[in-house]
């Protein structure tokens, strides 16, 4: 492509003649930028002409043939769409695209266009735009761009797809904008709920999977009306199909959807649907319990926290309802109590003492590539937590579980960039946050600034490790409380763990529920 194509640099001062020169330059820059107004109006012109032109010459067969097939764009107004999508993720374009009216323009691009690149193109221009929390909320109050977002989730192109959701995600968000979006998907709830469930069950596209396990999370946690609603078997059915197809190439989905099933288990009607579906759910949740341990060991629990005791917290429900799913789980592998007790000695043993905080070092947050997701989680944005039971999971911190509300937003944009970005589509401004992404909240963090090039973060880590321990022994003291010793071979499974972790079992009890050391003598039956 010819270099006066591209959306030009601006000339170095010196070679300009004169005041004037410099006055047109100044005037026709996006202010804040380098970006170019003309290239910009003119590329979105383009976008729009391209449009009418796709139904012009053809007959009703063949419109219909295009829109089932799609249609190709040129590759010259591709590069452009990609160059303007690029430079969308800076605010202050952001703002001279909503200023210009783009989205109308863009909105109409979506319900007319028969070119699925153009629709995911305009969708992610949407997305990156609604990371400015002004602008998403005015998207939030276009009843239009809500209902069309959403009806856009029933679309059979992948990467729309994964635009459209991320573009929910980033709304719901945002407190602001929150409560039109719940609105908005309580209203069709039933359509949204079969759209998000049929992509969980039959999509083979684990970056798709990502964005619709981190939507679903979203809603789920932070509307208690739509989790009773959809606290179904349908949704336990597509959450353990979308298992399968991440399990080895996107692990870090896995975290997602755990918490989807602990958030399920915060209320009644997702307990029973858990219950209900425990064949189902234990090879999910054992199995990335079995995961965190090799040879009987744990290999670590740090950044792991928080998927740990969703598995648990589920486990918990399954083993602990009644006497026949404990039976299952124990004979769906009998080395489950054993990893677990190891677990919890991992965790306790990373949690500082009572007089002095250990102190452990933690990898520097780096950003993403363009164009690869983030896990972990989009989300991905915080969880809150809605009761005792809940784990705190934010789904979208890179290298970790947890990350601040505000570097998710951040990171959103930045997978949104499915384009190579270009130099002169700088997304710096939109990253800043994320690259200060915080290890732990209300960490001190001292920086060792003797080697440049390799940055570490030492940092004092008690809540996650604490907050682990916690939810095990919960897990351990109900099994415990509600042990049946002709039900089940609860004490011998228990007992044949390694000396070790059995004495730090017991003394945790001596300081918790010493009434229940004697349950730990009780001899099975038979």
């Amino acid at each position: 492509m010819a270099s006066e194509d591209r959306n030009p640099s601006p000339p170095p001062i010196e070679v300009l003649d004169n005041d004037d020169d410099i006055e047109i330059l100044q005037a026709d820059l996006i202010e804040g930028t380098a970006f170019s107004k003309k290239w910009t109006l003119a590329t979105l012109l383009k976008l729009g002409k391209e449009v009418e032109k796709e139904k012009e010459g053809k007959d009703e067969k063949e419109a219909a043939e295009a829109n089932a097939h799609g249609i190709d764009i040129s590759e010259d107004l591709e590069n452009d769409l990609c160059r303007l999508w690029d430079m969308s993720t800076n605010m202050l374009v952001s703002k001279y695209l909503e200023e210009w009216k783009t989205v109308d323009i863009l909105l109409d691009v979506i319900v007319k266009s028969n070119a699925p690149r153009v629709v995911e193109i305009a969708m992610g221009i949407l997305g990156n735009m609604a990371c400015s929390p002004p602008i998403a909320l005015n998207f939030s109050e276009n009843k239009q761009l809500r209902d069309l977002v959403l009806a856009t989730l029933g679309s059979s192109d992948a990467r729309t797809l994964i635009e459209t959701t991320r573009l929910i995600t980033t709304c719901l968000s945002m407190q602001a904008s929150q409560e039109l979006w719940l609105s908005a998907i309580s209203i069709g709830e039933k359509e949204v709920f079969d759209k998000l469930c049929f992509i969980l069950q039959s999509s083979t596209n684990c970056d798709l999977l990502h964005a619709t396990s981190n939507l679903v999370d979203t809603v789920l946690d932070v509307d208690e009306e739509i989790l009773n609603d959809w606290a179904t078997t349908t949704l336990i059915q597509a959450v353990t199909e979308a298992h399968k197809q991440v399990i080895k190439e996107k692990p870090e989905v896995v975290s997602m959807l755990l918490h989807i099933l602990n958030i399920l288990s915060t209320t009644d009607t997702g307990v029973e649907t858990l219950v209900e579906t425990t064949e189902s759910i234990l090879p999910l949740v054992i199995g990335y319990i079995s995961s965190v341990c090799e040879q009987d060991d744990v290999m670590s629990v740090r950044g792991r926290e928080h998927s740990i005791s969703s598995a648990v917290s589920v486990l918990d429900v399954l083993a602990n309802t009644s006497p026949p799913n404990l039976d299952a789980v124990l004979k769906h592998n009998p080395k489950t109590l054993p990893h677990l007790l190891c677990i919890l000695a991992a965790a306790k043993d990373t949690s500082p003492g009572p007089s002095e905080p250990k102190k452990m070092m933690i990898e520097q947050p780096t950003l993403p590539k363009n164009g690869q997701d983030s896990s972990s989680s989009p989300s991905d944005i915080a969880s809150a937590s809605q009761s005792d039971k809940k784990t705190e999971v934010s789904q979208h911190a890179p290298g970790g579980d947890e990350a601040s509300q505000d570097s998710s937003v951040a990171e959103v944009s930045q997978n949104a960039t499915v384009a190579e970005v270009s130099k002169d589509a700088s997304v710096a401004d939109v990253t800043q946050d994320a690259s200060a992404t915080k290890v732990t909240q209300n960490a001190p963090v001292e920086v060792d600034d003797s080697d440049d090039e390799e940055i570490e973060c030492v940092a004092v880590v008690t809540k996650e490790s604490n907050f682990l321990t916690d939810v095990l022994m919960e897990f351990f003291c109900n099994l415990l409380e509600n042990h049946d010793a002709g039900t089940s071979d609860l004490i011998s499974c228990i007992n044949s763990c390694k000396k070790e972790h059995l004495d730090m079992l017991k003394q945790s009890l001596t300081e918790t529920n010493p009434e229940l050391l004697q349950v730990l003598d009780t001899k099975p039956s038979g």
